[in-house]
This record gives structure tokens, C-alpha cells and sequence, in this order.
């Protein structure tokens, strides 16, 4: 018994800070959100950044040449927090001729209105995978590319962001991932 009184003393000491409370109470809305879904929650939270994490020659097939480029979507709320954003994006790819120069070559393809919905996001960490195939392009070995993709929410708030130095086709056995241990 003497423990748990131990236990609960640094429990109530805990919240004697300010810090502790504002953290204990967030831990406690997503626990809320994770166990009941978000339908509990009558707004969401406004979205004012996005984490983009992008991939390159990303292949979904058998054969050896890649299919397309692979990015994750992050929104982000005002304390950094994960939200599962709906909104639609659209996305460009251009060659960049020169690996240390970023300037922005022949546009290769372009990517309208591809809906992004919360089935859209992984429940292990809140990103949603977005795949953009090529339709008839083959990129040359060692060819690197710029991406730029725009968010837009429902609200019409946009938000844009690029990635240059892309390897679009890259010698074989070398390939690139979102992050070590992650799979588009």
C-alpha cells in the first residue's frame, strides 16, 4: 500500500507543473481520438505546416525499371501534432540537368487532382503514402529530378513544397526509401 501512495504523491506532484498538465491532457485527447476515432471531436485542428518526406525511382512491379516517384504527407497542427488532412494535391516533375544547380529543366509530368482522404493515412504514423506513376516516361540512368506538390485543403488554404535532387532512376541495387526500415 505504501507504494502506491508513493505512486500517487509523484502522480499529484506531476501535476503541480504547468507543463505536465498541458502534456497529460494532450496524451489524453489522442488517447481519446486512437480509442473513439475523431468523429468525437466536432472541429479539427487546423492544419498549419506539412512534413514532406520524399522517395524516388520507386518500382511497384516485377520488372527493373522504376514506376514512379513515392512521397509521404504529413500535416502538422499549430503544436506539431499529426492530422489526418483531407484536401487534394497536385504535383510536377521536372528534369534537373545539373545535380548541383536548382533549376528546373523540361517538366516531365504533371499530377492533377488526386484526393487525399483519412483513409489515406497510416495508423502507424499518421502519413499518408502518396504514389505518383508515370505514365509514359522511362527516366534515364543516374537522371535526378525536381518535385513540387501543392496541398490544398478543403478551406482552399495551400500549402506548396518541392524537393530537388531526386534520382529518378538510380544504378541498380541502390535505392531509396522514406526513412530506414519504411516502404512506400
Amino acid at each position: 500500500m505504501a507504494g502506491s501512495n508513493v505512486v500517487l504523491h509523484r502522480w499529484d506532484r506531476a501535476l503541480e507543473c504547468e507543463e505536465m498538465k498541458r502534456n497529460i491532457l494532450l496524451l489524453n485527447y489522442f488517447a481519446i481520438i486512437t480509442v473513439m476515432g475523431s468523429s468525437c471531436v466536432s472541429t479539427p485542428p487546423d492544419v498549419t505546416a506539412i512534413g514532406f518526406i520524399v522517395s524516388a525511382s520507386v518500382n511497384w512491379d516485377d520488372d527493373l525499371e522504376p514506376d514512379g516517384v513515392a512521397f509521404a504527407l504529413r500535416p502538422q497542427d499549430a503544436d506539431g501534432f499529426m492530422v489526418k488532412a483531407e484536401g487534394s494535391l497536385g504535383a510536377k516533375l521536372w528534369s534537373q540537368p545539373d545535380r548541383f544547380a536548382e533549376k528546373k529543366g523540361e517538366l516531365i509530368q504533371e499530377w492533377n487532382n488526386i484526393h487525399v482522404t483519412r483513409r489515406d493515412y497510416s495508423k502507424k504514423d499518421l502519413a499518408a503514402r502518396i504514389r505518383l506513376e508515370y505514365a509514359d516516361y522511362k527516366p534515364a540512368p543516374g537522371e535526378c529530378g525536381i518535385l513540387e506538390v501543392i496541398f490544398t485543403l478543403p478551406s482552399g488554404k495551400a500549402f506548396t513544397f518541392s524537393e530537388s535532387k531526386i534520382s529518378l532512376n538510380p544504378p541498380p541495387g541502390m535505392s531509396e526509401q522514406l526513412a530506414p526500415g519504411c516502404c512506400p
